[in-house]
This record gives C-alpha cells, sequence and structure tokens, in this order.
C-alpha cells in the first residue's frame, strides 16, 4: 500500500466540495502548509466507520465525555475521509457520539486523503487501536483484521501501533478462548490475567467451567493458574462449592428484587460488596432509573 499522502492547505475549493463554507481551524502542532487539514464539520454529514473494531460502547463513558466537551470543548480531532457529498468517519466515534449528545452542530475533523478501501480499513484499524481504549477482544480482532484483510505480518501489525510483536501475539492468543470467556473478558467479568490462565486449558468446556467458577467465587488469577497447572498435570478442576448464603442478604435481595422486578443480587467482599440490578433493554432501564429516582 502506497504512503498516505496528506492534503496541502491550499485550494480547498478543489480539493474538499463545499468546504468554503465550512470553518478552517488551524493545526496547533503546525502552522505549514504541509499540516493536515482540520475542519469544522457538521456532524449530521459524517457517516459511520463501516470497519470499526469498537464492539460495545459504555453510554456512561459517552455521557461523561459529553459532559467534557460541554465545559472545555472537544480536544482531539476526530479522522474522516471524504465520501460521496459529505464525509466517512476513520476514527473517533465516540468523540462524534459525545459530541453529538453535547448537542454540538458541528466537529472539528482531520480529513484524511484515502481513496481505497483497503487503505480506509488499515488507516481506520490503526488509528483506533492507537488511540481509543478498545477492551482486549475489540483489540485482539483489529490485529487479526490488518493481518487477514490488510495483508500485514506480525512485525508490521506491531510496528504501525507501536506495540512490540510478543504484544500483539499475546493478544492475538486471546482469539483462542471459547465464547464465552471472550464475552466475560469484554464485560470485564474477568481480567486479562485471568484470561491468559484460561488459554492454558486446551478444551474450551474446561476453559468455560473455570471461567464461571473464577466469576462466581471471585477467584484470583493466581488460584486460577494453579487450577490450569493442575488440570494440565492430570488433576482434575474441583467443582468449588458455593459459600452458604446469609438469611439477611437473601431477604434483602428478595425484596429488591419484588420492587424493582427484575433479578437482584447482593455480593458481599468482607465489610464491602455490590448490589446487581439486571435490565434486559433500554427501555427497562428507564423503568429502573425512575424508581431509583423516586
Amino acid at each position: 500500500m502506497g504512503k498516505q499522502r496528506q492534503a496541502l492547505g491550499k485550494g480547498l475549493g478543489a480539493l474538499i466540495p463545499g468546504a468554503d463554507d465550512e470553518t478552517l481551524v488551524p493545526d496547533h502542532d503546525t502552522n505549514d502548509a504541509d499540516g493536515p487539514i482540520v475542519l469544522q464539520i457538521p456532524v449530521e454529514n459524517i457517516e459511520p466507520n463501516p470497519h470499526q473494531p469498537r464492539e460495545r460502547f459504555d453510554e456512561e463513558a459517552v455521557e461523561e465525555l459529553a459532559l467534557s466537551i460541554r465545559d472545555k470543548g472537544l480536544i482531539q480531532p476526530v479522522s474522516v475521509r471524504r465520501f460521496g457529498t459529505g464525509y466517512q468517519l476513520v476514527a473517533g466515534e465516540r468523540r462524534l457520539r459525545a459530541s453529538k449528545s453535547a448537542g454540538f452542530e458541528t466537529i472539528p475533523a482531520i480529513i484524511r486523503d484515502v481513496t481505497s478501501d483497503q487503505e480506509m480499513m488499515e488507516l481506520s484499524l490503526i488509528e483506533n487501536v492507537q488511540r481509543e481504549d478498545l477492551n482486549p477482544i475489540e483489540e485482539a480482532k483489529a490485529y487479526r483484521a490488518l493481518i487477514d484483510e490488510c495483508f500485514l505480518t506480525q512485525e508490521e501489525v506491531a510496528s504501525r501501533v507501536g506495540k512490540d510483536r510478543s504484544s500483539v501475539t499475546n493478544t492475538l492468543r486471546l482469539l483462542a478462548l471459547a465464547e464465552s470467556v471472550r464475552d466475560a473478558l469484554e464485560s470485564n467479568q474477568i481480567s486479562m490475567g485471568h484470561a491468559r490462565a484460561l488459554l492454558g486449558l486446551e478444551d474450551t468446556r474446561d476453559q468455560e467451567n473455570l471461567c464461571k467458577e473464577t466469576i462466581s467465587k471471585g477467584l484470583s488469577v493466581r488460584r486460577v493458574e494453579a487450577l490450569v497447572r493442575n488440570a494440565k498435570n492430570g488433576t482434575a478442576i474441583p467443582k468449588l462449592r458455593p459459600a452458604p448464603q446469609d438469611p439477611q442478604v437473601a431477604s434483602v435481595e428478595e425484596t429488591l428484587r419484588q420492587r424493582f422486578g427484575t433479578g437482584v443480587s447482593i455480593r458481599r467482599q468482607g465489610k464491602k460488596g455490590k448490589i446487581e440490578i439486571e435490565f434486559y433493554s433500554m427501555d427497562d432501564l428507564d423503568r429502573l432509573l425512575d424508581l431509583l429516582q423516586g
């Protein structure tokens, strides 16, 4: 793939349709003519990125970013390419969503000179891996896409995203986990340390069973590693018995279930703990928020 070209800052009307009606924002890192083009673009003119590696968006985090944008503005522009009569997002979907939520009609965007879909995919995946807070599975899928669809080697992927090849290799290994284990990692029910330990089990059913035990019993990474070592040495992974529940906690759970009309669980860790309230749709979440707010 050819080296990505940077569009010059002169002749915007010829380079970008409608540029005369948009505000040019000087790049804060450079004032020369070869700096990237940064424009204020209407958010409604930006199409989503078909190669977006992020599969899950934390709506609470998006709203927190929206509050920050309302207060201080958007510090880091999104990246787009010219597409049809408008633009297509290259990187920065969370920033775009937060800007829309904050009520902004325009957003600062760097215009990338991208012509082919393959170049678009490569640039999009690399920018997202470098700049966005992807979860480990999303990052692994992005690496796999760069290898399979952009024909890069692991060494080239590592070089482009600024990481060691071993880091890329270890992240790619996460895709060998059972699907339910990958889901648990994506939802932060287990950590990267737990996931790497579970990779030591070749049978995906063993991975799933130990993952469930890890979540239900709050097993440490060292405990999971020890159980995996035992399994490799021929010792069956023990079925851990659930601790008997405190009758008072069980009573409170039942009261809360009736109050909210959904599943509620209380998890205790010493004197601390947390209450988990289940919801099954955004309407259901709105219903619960109304109840919580009285």
